[in-house]
């Protein structure tokens, strides 16, 4: 995966293995979101490989390449959360308690997850 004017390789990749894997149908729609909304988006987890969720506990989302956590508060949250449906994505997790430097907005844009919520669906950490 090439990075872009807004996302490195190295932010979208798994942290265990360095793979990346990210959708660039993903991709395009996080980086559109980006340039319109005009604030930066700090990748906290992009791509994350099965093994590393395994470890970490994690479900397999991100192992799909198609999610993604932005560290965010505030008005910025408010505003990422508001704009996600719009550009299509479908699974919106919210983190905002807690130090701003914890805080965080899961995005991302699968259809169907086996076992889950119908999309769109939004929740809380």
């Amino acid at each position: 995966m090439a990075s872009n004017k807004y996302f490195s390789d190295a932010e979208l990749s798994c942290p265990c293995c360095g793979e990346n894997k990210f959708n660039p149908r993903t991709l395009d729609r996080l980086t559109e979101m980006r340039r319109v909304l005009d604030f930066p988006f700090v990748v906290t987890s992009g791509y994350r490989c099965r093994a590393y969720n395994e470890d970490k506990g994690y479900t397999q989302t991100h192992a799909t390449g198609q999610a993604v956590d932005i560290a965010v508060s505030h008005k910025s949250a408010y505003r990422l959360v508001t704009a996600a449906q719009r550009f299509g994505f479908s699974g919106v997790g919210v983190a905002q308690k807690g130090a701003p430097g914890t805080r965080f907005i899961h995005l991302d844009d699968l259809m169907e997850i086996q076992h889950a919520r119908p999309r769109p669906h939004i929740w809380s950490y």
